[in-house]
């Protein structure tokens, strides 16, 4: 089981329970706060919904891209992954959004000489990486991609913000907080794709993935997606599929989209639904360092 109907019963949950509201020149949407999901990944499990298609080749490319700490959407582009496109600016850049601070957080210049050794960055993936393997008892396996300060170069404010990992003896755990969720479109794909990251961190550590668990903040189902979501909910729930690895490469940032194997994914087929552009949309700078 991969905790499809708790989903489910979140979306359900939302369209009944939910606040209406419409701000202005946005999309109407129903709103729940704080809405946490628990998903089992033992034995390999993924929890790609299966009432309705989710596409495994534009998360997981999504993820590398990520991993990769670019502020530019070219490697989406080599996979013909076109999430991006909407909020790219006309050199492909989005600005230094999720990726770029988890792999370059850039240092206080105050600070850098008299507490990091006049380090300019931090590597915050590579560091949890290290930790979670010299240091599994720890608590501090996090990596945040908010930053106030650089929001207003983001053509979108981060929305999946804090990754806090969990390992005990040989299993590894992940907690995402994501602050805005579009419970049909986005939380579907980020769930699976988080979920994927677990997997890819347990591999490299040499561990078993065991549970993704994922805390939404403000949860919406837009106005325009209600349809689809009622469509959805009629769907039986199906087996998860499974995830295996084709090879182990060197290190967390050197996995490649061929080297994941989607296993047995059984769905029903997909129901498309207009992308609300909320941010900046084509707006986004490239973050320049500020460092001799």
């Amino acid at each position: 089981m991969n905790n499809e109907k708790g989903y489910l019963d979140m979306l359900e949950r939302i369209l009944n329970e939910g606040k209406y509201r419409k701000p202005q020149g946005e999309e109407g949407r129903y709103e729940l706060f704080a809405q946490p999901l628990r998903f089992d990944l033992t034995n390999n499990k993924i929890p790609l919904m299966t009432t309705k298609k989710v596409f495994f080749k534009s998360l997981a490319v999504e993820m590398l891209w990520f991993l990769s700490g670019s502020q530019d959407t070219s490697l989406l582009k080599q996979y013909g992954v076109k999430i991006w496109d909407i909020w790219e600016n006309e050199d492909g850049v989005v600005g230094p959004l999720y990726g770029f601070q988890w792999r370059h957080w850039m240092i206080d210049p105050n600070v850098s000489e008299s507490h990091y050794g006049g380090k300019k960055e931090i590597d915050q993936m590579a560091e949890v990486m290290a930790s979670l393997r010299d240091r599994p008892e720890a608590r501090s396996h996090m990596v945040t991609a908010w930053r106030p300060d650089h929001l207003n170069l983001m053509s979108i404010k981060p929305c999946h913000i804090l990754l806090q990992f969990y390992r005990c003896d040989d299993e590894v755990s992940l907690m995402l907080t994501q602050r805005s969720c579009d419970a049909y479109l986005g939380v579907a794909f980020n769930i699976a794709q988080y979920s994927l990251l677990t997997h890819m961190v347990a591999h490299q550590l040499g561990c078993k993935a065991k549970e993704f668990i994922w805390v939404g903040g403000d949860v919406h189902i837009y106005e325009n997606h209600a349809e689809q979501v009622r469509e959805q909910l009629e769907k039986p729930i199906l087996d998860a599929p499974t995830i295996g690895f084709k090879r182990k490469p060197k290190d967390i940032f050197s996995y490649q989209y061929e080297d994941f194997e989607l296993i047995n994914y059984v769905h029903a087929d997909y129901v498309p639904a207009e992308v609300s552009p909320q941010g900046k949309p084509g707006q986004g700078s490239l973050y320049k360092a500020i460092y001799d």
